[in-house]
């Protein structure tokens, strides 16, 4: 295979050619200026990019002009940027109220999570800011009002819960309804886990498992001594806890996936998978459910079916125990995943959850100083504003192990990468890294099976479908598809829904519809209408038709739904309430 691709350099390196931004200056100069209904109507997406994703100003400017239509000069993007409260430079107020609410708080014993307009900050992101400063040039900001930016909270110490009793917002743990009618349902599913299905999922406390040493605590008078151009630098204090629960918690992953493949545990089947001796397909299945579970509990959580996303969360969590009794090469990796997905997603709680699950199970399946046990203890001890960073290098360790030993193209240490990018890097910055993967398999000529190109196509497509390419995305489906039907029709599942995304966002009402019920039907006539990637589809079908104004379709479609989901003992035993 020789697939050349079609596609312009990513963004980022095309905003420095000077025929791009004079063709967007051109462009700029012939449009009319964005209204303010166009600014809000882009506004989450402009929030994504520059915060979350954190593109600088002048690649917002430039993926919104091209992407979007949405032409505006970087002066008026600052603007709004100010009015949406959107900065991303941290303010000497800011921090300085943190300090104090931080001494303050420690003073009586509270722990303290702290967030600047919607951000998370940590007390060593404070320390590092005061650091970098010459000299404080406000200090009777030190004693004044908190600004309205900041607010703070009292951390769970644990996860003895979903949802602590004192009564913490919804929006705060960053549940978000599109029903509001739903919030009151969702409070009442949600609130109340922890007295029926969810004592199952949590075994026992926990809680000493998240007790967190004392972090070195600076006053106000130290950062002065620090920054005063009169006193010299003091010497740097000891690390931090985060700091050293990191190192132990790298060192322990490298050392136990070190030890698995110097034992020979863990062996390469006859499908290029990574797998563990002498187990059955139960525990790979295991794997891909647990993984498929937790994506479907979120996409029925979205759309406020919140009883049917309590049961997939519940079966999600039933793989755990197979996952973390074999020790499969995957476990680690897949949770870690899930985690990151979490997340993103702003549910912080079910992280929290999540994690004491699967301690209880590690500690129970094993002693306490196996390697299992002591990493999903040390992830338990990160607090929430350096644990996705800290997880995300972990993954980045196993990915590193994985091709190590395997190689970059071998079936599991592929898709390890493909994940990671796919999950860890933005789309613009993800594309070269895929196409780099692309044009060095290409170079192999290799005559072996080319599902791994079919895997690197379907990601290399979503990334233009989330850069907003639909026609580029749509045709490399079809690429990865051709290539698909020669091998195991199974492999041409993410293609098709990859066509169909991609056709849905071209307007192409018909040809997206029959994919994607194309790809429903490889689903269940290959794993049964019960399988997640069903429910998964069903859920965007039935979102479609809805926004096609097929009403009486998609009830089926939601039909269908609770028919491929069922019913358990807690849908009973609310019935019976």
């Amino acid at each position: 295979m020789s697939y050349i691709s079609p596609f312009a350099p990513p963004l980022a390196s095309t905003s420095e050619s000077p025929q791009v931004v004079g063709a967007s200056m051109v462009a700029m100069s012939s449009c009319a200026t964005p209204t303010a209904e166009d600014w809000e109507h882009h506004r989450p997406l402009i929030k994504r990019l520059y915060v979350d994703e954190r593109m600088k100003l002048k690649e917002v400017v430039d993926f919104m002009a091209s992407q979007h239509g949405h032409i505006a000069t970087p002066k008026m993007y600052k603007d709004r940027i100010k009015k949406w409260r959107l900065e991303k430079k941290n303010k000497e107020s800011d921090m300085l109220a943190i300090l104090r609410q931080k001494t303050q708080r420690d003073a009586v014993g509270k722990a303290s999570a702290f967030r600047v307009r919607g951000q998370p900050v940590t007390i060593e992101e404070v320390l590092q800011y005061f650091k970098r400063k010459k000299n404080i040039r406000d200090e009777e900001a030190y004693n004044a009002p908190t600004p309205s930016d900041v607010s703070c909270r009292t951390p769970s110490p644990g996860p003895a819960s979903l949802y602590p009793e004192n009564d913490i917002p919804m929006t705060e743990m960053g549940l978000s309804w599109k029903d509001p009618s739903a919030l009151a349902e969702g409070s009442h599913y949600l609130s109340t886990a922890h007295h029926s299905q969810l004592n199952a999922l949590a075994l026992s406390p926990a809680d000493s498992v998240f007790e967190r040493e004392q972090v070195i605590q600076w006053t106000l008078e130290d950062i002065y001594n620090m920054t005063s151009r009169t006193n010299g630098i003091p010497q740097s204090p000891s690390a931090p806890q985060n700091l050293y629960v990191s190192e132990r918690l790298f060192y322990t992953i490298k050392t136990y996936l070190e030890i698995q493949f110097e034992s020979s545990s863990w062996f390469i089947d006859e499908d290029g998978d990574c797998n563990v001796l002498n187990t059955s397909n139960t525990e790979f299945n295991a794997l891909v459910e647990f993984y498929e579970c937790c994506v479907t509990a979120m996409s029925l959580l979205e759309i406020s079916q919140l009883v049917k996303f309590r049961q997939m969360l519940a079966k999600a969590f039933q793989h755990l125990d197979t996952l973390i009794r074999t020790q499969h090469p995957g476990s680690i990796y897949i949770i870690i995943e899930i985690i990151i997905f979490l997340n993103r997603m702003r549910h912080p709680k079910i992280v929290e959850l999540l994690l004491r699950h699967i301690i209880n199970l590690s500690t129970i399946r094993w002693t306490k100083d196996h390697h299992l046990s002591y990493i999903w203890r040390l992830v338990g001890m990160l607090e929430e504003g350096c644990l996705e960073e800290t997880v995300i290098q972990s993954w980045r360790c196993i990915v590193d192990i994985f091709e190590n030993r395997l190689g970059i193209f071998n079936k599991t240490s592929l898709l390890y990468r493909l994940d990671f990018i796919g999950r860890v890097h933005s789309p613009p910055d993800a594309e070269p890294l895929l196409q780099r993967l692309l044009a060095q398999w290409d170079e192999r000529e290799s005559s072996s099976s080319n599902s791994q190109a079919v895997h690197i196509l379907n990601y290399l497509g979503f990334n233009l479908l989330d850069q907003g390419r639909f026609s580029e995305a749509e045709q490399l489906g079809l690429d990865a598809m051709s290539l698909a039907e020669k091998q195991d029709p199974v492999r041409k599942i993410d293609s098709l829904v990859l066509i169909s995304r991609a056709q849905y966002n071209q307007n192409k009402r018909a040809l997206a519809e029959n994919s994607l019920r194309r790809a429903i039907q490889v689903i269940v006539d290959e794993w049964g209408i019960a399988d997640p990637l069903v429910i998964d589809d069903l859920i965007l079908l039935e979102e479609w038709l809805r926004e096609w104004g097929r009403e009486e379709e998609a009830d089926r479609v939601r039909a269908e739904i609770d028919v491929a989901i069922g019913r358990d003992e807690i849908d009973e035993e609310f019935d019976a309430q």
